[in-house]
């Protein structure tokens, strides 16, 4: 089985988030709590591997979730737009 595990670099950008993309968030993550529980993708969230361990899924045409595998843990790591999503992809390649 699959757990989330949000860290805390996630919790700083959802807090800078307004209210209503706050609930779009936390919409897009019981989807994907949805998705790991039955299997079933929604092709809505357009979830897909960026690398060896990373992963992203949309909330809506702005905004992504990116999230970290390990073991059977997926921990989010961040919220935001495309510019956020590349930012912490070029400082975090291979780690």
């Amino acid at each position: 089985m699959k757990y989330v595990v949000p860290l805390s670099s996630f919790e700083r950008f959802f807090k800078k988030l307004n209210t209503k993309e706050q609930d779009l968030v936390r919409d897009g993550l019981s989807k994907f709590n949805e998705f790991l529980v039955s299997g079933q993708f929604s092709s809505g969230l357009g979830f897909k591997k960026i690398n060896h361990d990373k992963y992203e899924f949309r909330i809506n045409i702005r905004l992504r979730v990116i999230l970290k595998l390990e073991g059977d843990i997926f921990y989010l790591v961040l919220v935001g737009n495309h510019d956020d999503v590349r930012k912490y992809l070029r400082n975090y390649r291979g780690k």
